[in-house]
């Protein structure tokens, strides 16, 4: 996926944080007692230490932003994936996420350096980690490098 501009890639990296905190609050408590509840359980906590750095960041950026209803039918939907088909839908997300870790690359580069660009590209980094660790059967160490993330930029 390549951004036409830094503001049109910015916009469509903020509806994807929406449909992931979405999709992933839905799944954590869904899937809980699931082999790859701690992940979703982890990648929801992300998500909602995610939220407000991003808001304040398109703020900082004058870009205005509202989830569009197709992006919140998209997070519900994917939230409400049937537990038996929970390990497809991550293999499927895996390579895309893996895909679009080095568009977000692209997109900081194309920004004026700060932190909160570093921030973008890292999260994502960690999505790809995250993810891996599940597919490969450590779906329980995904909350731990979730905390640790977050442990490095809660100042």
């Amino acid at each position: 996926m390549k951004f036409t501009d830094f503001e049109d890639g910015f916009r469509f990296e903020l509806a994807n944080r929406e449909f992931a905190r979405i999709s992933m609050t839905l799944l954590a408590s869904r899937a809980a007692a699931h082999e790859l509840g701690p992940f979703f359980a982890g990648y929801a906590r992300l998500e909602a230490f995610s939220a407000p750095r991003y808001r304040a960041a398109a703020e900082r950026l004058s870009i205005r932003y509202r989830p569009s209803p197709r992006t919140r039918l998209r997070g519900w939907l994917t939230g409400h994936t049937p537990k038996p088909l929970l390990r497809e839908l991550l293999r499927i997300a895996y390579p895309r996420t893996v895909e679009y870790a080095e568009d977000l690359r692209c997109l900081a580069a194309s920004g004026t350096p700060g932190d909160f660009l570093d921030y973008l590209v890292r999260q994502e980094d960690l999505q790809v980690r995250m993810m891996h660790a599940a597919l490969i059967g450590n779906a329980s160490d995904v909350p731990g490098m979730v905390e640790e993330f977050i442990s490095g930029w809660d100042s």
